[in-house]
């Protein structure tokens, strides 16, 4: 065996320099340069499309990162532009802004609202069938980024084929498709082409679940549901709660936060079983409707297709019915589904993009429920209000101070956050911008930078992000024209079923860790038009004072 050549320390030391130096000059999507505005880390600029949640492996296009979230990227200047508007003063709070409706988001074009499939058979080829999936998607893309250039905006929306594809799977393997959005921005979740594309291309029954009713005042949940049923005659809404007992709001003024508890399941979700019944319903009629037609149905399945991976063909069609589970990231689809079965049995994630394949778990022998992974829907909306829906992860957002400008300029987070500005000592009482709250906010919890030691505004703008995606700082949209005193008939008696299951909550346990504001012994303001930051139980806690 031949004998080891001695290797000195400083050819070691000259080895790692040499693979450093080569490191830094090769393109790499993991390697990050200061930015000097927030001194935090940010991406090489460059690239158009950024794929989040992407673990550091040889290729984006490996197995592991094949259903990762794909979105396009910001430029340089973009997040300049944005940082330097964050320092300029905000205008007063409006909560006028927060109305909306589906106008305001929708797309000039159905056909710009999700890609097709295209016309394809079992007798395809594999190769075939993914290549001229991938024609049509990337023509689709290119429209889609024209428009958005002639809009002078740029959305985020999923640019991943992979996830689309379990889209579709989902879709032609469903007998009924559940359209999860979350309550507090139900007309940014809910897509218009995606809902003309099921009713109309593929004839199948919708039913919207406005989840997370925990979330917002009574009041909101009633209005969104009448303002659906409005918009769409033939789109049947159920309000959904899959952790009736979760949270608890501090007794104050109505201006504060939730404090910060362990997730508990209740054991039982609202509304699980009027949307069972509702989708029973729904199969029922539409079977009625197709043996009438003496016809089998020109709808194809898709338990025997053939694509990309091939996972999931295993299971063979049978007598019962299959509910397929879409909308956005972070929309409570996976967590839906352990409210109904009032177990967990899927993963759950506070991560938007956590489920990367479609999924499919047995409700009953007679129903099966399918879970696709959350997909961003191309519509009009800001960057800023996608970001603050959870939409995109936290933790990955470059330039977060124009999402909290954004909010601030439809709440007062002041006073919410209960701030002081950082230069009220002059006495001059200066205005408030942006940077101001997220300054003011690091400051008051010690969120310090490591060689400076001065108030990490980067972080202080992530954390009252965070506030927002998990809930704690209630920021909602509000349907157009919102007034609670108009429900009328059976809509005042959903409200008030509402209310009545609101009773139902127990007292919760004190926690550990609870927000600043729980010092304040003030009483909060039980009128629902006053309330800024507030769910279904604050009432009932109201009447026990």
């Amino acid at each position: 065996m031949p004998r080891k050549q001695q290797f000195s320390n400083k050819q070691k030391k000259l080895q790692l320099q040499e693979k450093k130096k080569r490191k830094q000059n090769a393109p790499n999507k993991f390697d990050f340069e200061v930015d000097e505005d927030s001194e935090k880390p940010a991406e090489n600029d460059g690239d158009e499309e950024r794929r989040l949640n992407a673990q550091p492996v040889g290729s984006a296009h490996d197995r592991v990162n094949k259903y990762s979230l794909v979105f396009g990227g910001e430029t340089k200047e973009e997040i300049h532009r944005n940082t330097q508007l964050s320092k300029e003063p905000l205008p007063s709070a409006d909560e006028k802004l927060l109305e909306s409706a589906m106008e305001e988001f929708m797309m000039d074009s159905v056909e710009l609202g999700m890609p097709k499939r295209g016309n394809w058979n079992y007798a395809m080829a594999k190769d075939k069938l993914e290549k001229a999936e991938q024609k049509l998607f990337k023509e689709w893309t290119e429209k889609l980024d024209q428009y958005y250039r002639e809009l002078g905006r740029v959305s985020y929306y999923e640019r991943n084929l992979e996830t689309w594809r379990q889209l579709w799977r989902t879709l032609e393997r469903s007998d009924i498709a559940l359209f999860v959005c979350d309550i507090r921005y139900p007309t940014l979740h809910f897509s218009h082409a995606v809902y003309k594309y099921i009713t109309e291309d593929l004839g199948k029954p919708v039913i919207l679940v406005l989840n997370k009713v925990d979330m917002v005042h009574p009041t909101v949940s009633v209005s969104w549901k009448l303002y659906f049923e409005q918009t769409y005659p033939d789109l049947r809404v159920v309000l959904f709660s899959a952790f009736p007992q979760q949270q608890k709001l501090e007794e104050n003024t109505g201006r504060g936060l939730l404090k910060k508890q362990p997730v508990q399941r209740a054991g039982w979700a609202y509304g699980a079983q009027s949307l069972i019944q509702l989708a029973k319903c729904h199969y029922e009629d539409r079977s009625e409707k197709v043996k009438s037609q003496g016809t089998e149905g020109e709808v194809l399945s898709d338990s025997k297709q053939v694509m990309g991976s091939g996972e999931g063909d295993e299971e063979e069609e049978g007598d019962f019915v299959t509910i397929g589970l879409i909308g956005q990231p972070n929309a409570g689809k996976s967590s839906l589904i352990n409210g109904l079965l009032e177990d967990k049995k899927v993963s759950v994630s506070k991560t938007p993009g956590h489920t990367k394949h479609f999924q499919t778990i047995f409700f009953s022998p007679d129903i099966r429920l399918c879970d696709c992974p959350g997909l961003v829907f191309p519509n009009s909306a800001p960057k800023q209000l996608q970001i603050a829906s959870g939409m995109y992860p936290v933790a990955q957002v470059r330039e977060p101070y124009s999402v909290v400008r954004y909010i601030a300029e439809r709440l007062d987070l002041v006073q919410y956050l209960r701030i002081q500005h950082p230069d009220d000592d002059s006495g001059d009482n200066p205005p408030w911008t942006a940077w101001y709250i997220c300054f003011a906010w690091a400051e008051k919890h010690g969120l310090l930078t490591a060689r400076t030691g001065r108030p990490d505004v980067y972080r202080g703008a992530n954390s009252i992000l965070r506030l927002v995606v998990t809930g704690r700082l209630c920021f909602r949209l509000l349907p157009p024209n919102f007034q609670p005193d108009t429900l009328v008939g059976s809509y005042q008696d959903i409200l008030q079923e509402l209310l009545s299951f609101a009773s139902k909550k127990e007292d919760d346990e004190e926690s550990d860790e609870v927000s600043d504001e729980s010092e304040s012994e003030e009483e909060f303001d039980t009128n629902p038009e006053k309330v800024g930051c507030r769910n279904m139980f604050d009432l009932l806690q109201g009447s026990d004072d």
